[in-house]
């Protein structure tokens, strides 16, 4: 019986390293679809040329960056509240996690005009996003074995006690 409870307790700090370490790699795998939507942004807006709403109701309709930031600045374009488009792009990329919202904020006034000027935000916006992901990496994998220190050492602590 002492075996099943050391076993259920073991299970539980892996339940918990899993939820914890999902949770931390949330701004790792927005980054990352941010980066990848971005491009087609670019591709979208400054080569084709297309309105932003089209764009953002068809080709950034799936994933983390939809459910993060698109869907929320299409809704809000939508909306009947007479923003400006500058003013939504502020509105909808304040809600993403730090640093990832005043990385996206600045585009916001280069939206309605477009351009070569549109065209190397984004880009230095990608190299943003891409050091960030360097950056976030290093830090998942310090975190990842604190996390699993913590986690292991905690439930073997309790199985002692308990025993």
């Amino acid at each position: 019986m002492r075996w099943l409870g050391a076993l259920l307790v073991l299970a539980g700090a892996g339940g918990g390293y899993l939820l914890a370490r999902r949770e931390s790699l949330l701004p790792e795998r927005l980054a990352r679809a941010l980066l990848v939507d971005l491009g087609e942004m670019v591709d979208g807006v400054c080569c084709l040329r297309r309105p932003l709403p089209d764009i953002l109701g068809k080709d950034l309709a799936e994933g983390l960056g939809a459910v993060w930031l698109w869907k929320p600045l299409l809704e809000m374009l939508k909306g009947e509240t007479g923003q400006s488009l500058p003013a939504c792009w502020a509105e909808a990329a304040g809600q993403l996690p730090a640093p990832m919202d005043w990385m996206l904020a600045s585009l916001g006034p280069l939206l309605p005009a477009g351009g070569e000027a549109l065209r190397r935000a984004i880009e230095e916006t990608g190299a943003e996003l891409t050091g960030f992901l360097r950056e976030e990496r290093s830090r998942q994998a310090v975190e990842a074995r604190l996390t699993a220190a913590v986690c292991l050492s905690g439930a073997c602590l309790l199985i002692l006690v308990l025993m």
